[in-house]
């Protein structure tokens, strides 16, 4: 049992916890891979952009800087994992002096990204701009308390759980009110999307619920035990929402963007979907 330590200091339980080769391995690979696919999207959702209609065009530009912001947070993540730990008798210990692992580069990232990733979703369902602009503000006032809120109480888990929980459940607050907002949008993109495509807002509705709500188990997690299973999985879960709700959800807004363009006349975009040129008029019919 390691003794315990000034939470200021050591912020996070990774600090506090000793690492088998296998455990602290696999915490290496995951966010080796996380930040590996957010830099590989990149040129993905800029080429994207260019078989879109001009006023969709902005949904996977975005995609792109979020993908940038993301990759280099979880580099960041990654370079401080390595010099965390050192390899002592057989396991990987937390170092006692120098770098210290925090979780905080993590909500620095989601303060840039997050505000975008919404953002995004009232420019795909071609909301007229004023009602664009103020959906946006209101999605991104509850998101910023949600994430600032949940920042501070992440520095209770080294013990102080009365800090972790009352913290929690205020950033929780938060993410009710972002979710109410957020359906606000998907039902104004429902009403605003072509027959063929009305089912896509609804199944981004069921994603978002299902990928964001990953994170506050990730945040909650700690409690169950200051142990290697719980670092790694919790690392594993983060990276696993981060990768749904940011390179996946940008997928599926940038594929129905481009079956939106296709619908609106945009010979690029039915090209893009068919490699014939019958397929293409069928699928700028059908959506496809």
């Amino acid at each position: 049992m390691i003794a315990p330590v000034d939470a200021n200091v050591v912020g996070n339980i990774e600090n506090l916890v000793t690492l088998t080769a296998g455990q602290y391995t696999s915490g290496s690979l995951i966010l080796m891979v996380s930040y590996g696919a957010h830099f590989a999207f990149i040129l993905y959702f800029l080429m994207a952009s260019m078989q879109l209609a001009p006023r969709y065009r902005v949904v996977p530009i975005i995609s792109a800087v979020v993908m940038a912001s993301a990759g280099l947070s979880l580099l960041r993540e990654f370079t401080t994992w390595q010099e965390t730990y050192e390899f002592v008798g057989g396991m990987y210990q937390p170092v006692t002096e120098g770098e210290t692992f925090t979780n905080a580069y993590r909500y620095g990232n989601w303060t840039i990204t997050v505000p975008l990733l919404l953002t995004q979703l009232p420019i795909a369902f071609a909301l007229a701009r004023p009602d664009l602009h103020k959906r946006a503000f209101r999605m991104a006032i509850p998101a910023l308390l949600m994430i600032w809120t949940g920042l501070y109480g992440q520095f209770g888990e080294t013990g102080d759980w009365s800090r972790l929980n009352i913290w929690g459940v205020i950033s929780t607050v938060f993410f009710v009110w972002l979710i109410i907002e957020v359906r606000g949008v998907i039902t104004a993109g429902i009403a605003n999307s072509p027959a063929e495509l009305k089912a896509w807002p609804k199944n981004i509705w069921w994603f978002f619920l299902a990928t964001w709500g990953l994170y506050p188990i990730a945040y909650a997690l700690p409690q169950l035990g200051f142990t290697g299973d719980v670092v790694v999985v919790r690392q594993l879960l983060f990276s696993i929402a981060d990768i749904s709700s940011k390179l996946i959800y940008g997928v599926i807004l940038s594929r129905y963007v481009l079956r939106r363009s296709a619908l609106e006349g945009y010979l690029p975009s039915a090209e893009a979907l068919s490699t014939t040129p019958a397929g293409s008029t069928a699928a700028s019919i059908r959506g496809d």
